[in-house]
């Protein structure tokens, strides 16, 4: 049975419960969902505020950081005054020190004699450092502890124990989210599972892995200030334990302690202060931080507009945890976008590059084609600047796809992609697993920081086998680098002999790869019902076949797909059959909204100047339906009027 919340927050690290402290103490009805609260990030930090220690750069970044320290006073005096536990806050200051004389020192520089004052015991080989009053400490875990305890006082429904396995979206909403425990729903979602992120929803967050370490600081111990090194930090609590951090490694989910990484930290933790060498250690961990391809946080709204998303805080999740919450509940409760927040929109990671055909990029084509790309880019149409087709949230300069297999060569692949001006191409996930002929090396074929993979399920004659290459083709995307690509064109096709696609094995396939956040391409049959059904589970287009894959008979059905492109709210792709590029634009003057083709680009006799081919009919068709065709009627009309005619 579902149960309707107001606002849900999926996610129980510093973040998630902050937000929902925030909302709960603005009136909403919140809930968090929450796998384990102890695998949050947030116990593994080391609790710093060190916006100017960590020399942040990126001038929103710095500003939101700035903002967030300067709240952080008052906003943990309302936690501590709320549930009586202390949360370890402590504005000492952090001393950064270092081994080299920098060129131009500032007020903070501090020499060696100096910052021996402030500091003694520091290693021989430290020249002087850099002192920032104003940054500070707070003890992580403690503040963990006072959050969850506030959220609970307050009346946040904590579900803990609960895994979300997927996020249902119909239509540009989140419907409920699918969880271990059965379904939810509510008005409106919060994101804020940290390096998880992008198991839910195709966004670029990644887990960057953090070894540390404590010891215990004997009675005599004279390090009280925190020491900010190069490549280490030392943070010494109030309780007596010392924190010493942290490695970062792209290593993926490997959660265990190494002994080279806790070596480093030792070593490194000695050079700065030698007395650690001979102090008790006590308790190894390692955490995962949520890390991002420009290392700023994922802020404010969502493709979908109930989705809210506060994620990727990378080595400052605890710093940025009050003006998260304040940012994030403006804009929900009240519609307010805080200014910071456009600098740190999902949608700085969806923007695509345009297609870049020059020979910079190896590839080499015919003297002719490179000079027709370079026409039609000197002069672009008007398609190309207005109607741009977008699909699961992303947005494409080209409406024609293709696809990478039967070609002669590798080569002639990569100079066809590039004369057809496509932005998508299909790749099918089983070949290129199992290297088939004509598959090897596509990987590296063609560079996909221009190019959008779409991976397909080819081969597959069960719902089961599709949704299990489905979900390799995800990972295969990441390997190439597209983090966020969730795009799967889903094929199951048991029947050897015509290969037209199972529709109760289609349906089956897609409504699970939906659930589990897959932006689904199903190929179809032209069945007007079918593509409604996939339509209402969430699929990101439909693509009804124009006839057999591969045949070349062109559209023979073009009464359904008709019927399909007038039904549908998603893109329509007509997909297999077309055989030449006047078929090409038949498709889209019937009004649908892209094609993909292979075997008529790959097989023809001249594959790149037919790739071009296709590319021009594509968009001519696109254009002739957008301009309007004449009526048709029974008799002549004649073109020249009659009247005022010499006679």
């Amino acid at each position: 049975m579902k149960a309707t919340k107001d606002i849900l927050v999926i996610g129980g690290g510093v973040i998630g419960l902050a937000i929902a402290v925030e909302l709960k103490l603005r009136g909403a009805s919140v809930t968090v969902v929450s796998r384990d609260f102890a695998q949050a990030a947030s116990h593994a930090a080391a609790g710093m505020l060190a916006p100017m220690a960590e020399k942040i750069s990126n001038p929103p970044m710095l500003d939101l950081c700035l903002k967030s320290r300067w709240l952080y006073p008052e906003w943990v005096r309302k936690l501590e005054d709320l549930t009586g536990i202390t949360t370890g806050y402590l504005p000492s200051g952090i001393v950064a020190p270092v081994f080299n004389l920098p060129q131009s020192p500032s007020d903070l520089w501090l020499n060696r004699a100096t910052l021996e004052m402030y500091q003694p015991g520091l290693g021989t080989a430290i020249v002087g450092g850099w002192w920032y009053p104003e940054d500070g400490q707070v003890d992580n875990r403690c503040l963990m502890r006072s959050l969850l305890q506030a959220a609970e006082i307050l009346g946040v429904e904590i579900k803990e124990g609960v895994a979300v396995k997927a996020i249902e979206q119909r239509q540009g909403r989140v419907t409920s989210i699918f969880t271990s425990e059965g379904e939810l729903e509510a008005e409106k979602y919060v994101l804020a599972t940290g390096s998880w992120a992008s198991q839910l929803l195709p966004i670029p967050v990644r887990p960057v892995k953090g070894q540390m370490l404590s010891l215990r600081m004997p009675t005599e111990a004279n390090l009280h200030r925190v020491l900010f090194g190069e490549g280490i930090y030392l943070v010494p609590r109030r309780d007596g334990r010392l924190i010493i951090g942290a490695t970062v490694e792209e290593v993926g989910w490997n959660p265990h302690n190494t002994p080279q990484g806790i070596q480093n930290l030792l070593n490194n933790a000695i050079k700065l202060f030698p007395a650690v060498a001979n102090w008790q250690i006590e308790e190894f961990w390692s955490g995962f931080r949520p890390g991002t391809p420009d290392e700023l946080p994922i802020l404010g709204r969502s493709p979908c507009e109930n989705l809210f998303l506060a994620t990727g805080h990378y080595r400052n999740g605890i710093l940025l945890a009050p003006v998260t919450a304040s940012v994030i509940a403006n804009l929900i409760l009240e519609g307010k976008s805080d200014p910071l927040l456009s600098h740190f929109s999902c949608e700085r990671f969806l923007a695509q590059p345009q297609p870049n055909f020059n020979s910079s990029n190896g590839y080499k084509m015919p003297l002719e084609i490179q000079t027709t790309v370079s026409q039609q880019l000197s002069t672009p149409t008007t398609i190309n600047q207005t109607n741009q087709l977008t699909i699961a949230g992303r947005t494409f300069n080209s409406r024609l796809m293709t696809g990478t297999g039967k070609y002669p060569t590798i080569e002639t692949m990569q100079q066809s992609v590039i004369a057809s001006g496509c932005e998508i191409v299909t790749v099918a996930v089983r070949r290129v697993q199992t290297k088939a002929p004509g598959h090897e090396g596509l990987a590296e074929a063609l560079d996909w920081n221009k190019i959008w993979m779409l991976p397909n399920t080819a081969g597959c004659q069960t719902a089961e086998e599709a949704i299990r290459v489905a979900r390799l083709g995800r990972e295969m995307a990441k390997l190439l680098g597209q983090e966020d690509n969730n795009f799967v064109k889903l094929e199951v096709i048991p029947d050897a002999k015509y290969l037209l696609p199972d529709p109760i094995g289609t349906l089956e396939a897609a409504e699970q790869l939906v659930k589990e956040g897959f932006a689904v391409l199903p190929y179809i049959n032209a069945d007007p019902l079918l593509a409604k059904r996939l339509e209402e589970i969430g699929c990101a287009t439909v693509m009804p076949l124009g006839s057999p894959i591969g045949s070349g008979q062109g559209i023979k059905n073009a009464a359904n797909i008709a019927i399909i492109i007038e039904e549908a709210k998603i893109p329509v792709v007509v997909d297999a059959g077309i055989g030449t590029p006047s078929e090409a634009a038949y498709a889209m003057e019937l009004g649908a909204d892209a094609l993909l083709i292979n075997s008529a680009i790959a097989m023809a006799q001249d594959p790149v100047a037919m790739a071009r081919a296709m590319g021009l009919a594509t968009e001519a068709g696109r254009l002739a339906y957008l301009s309007g065709r004449i009526p048709i009627k029974q008799y002549a009309a004649a073109s020249s009027p009659l009247t005022g005619t010499i006679k």
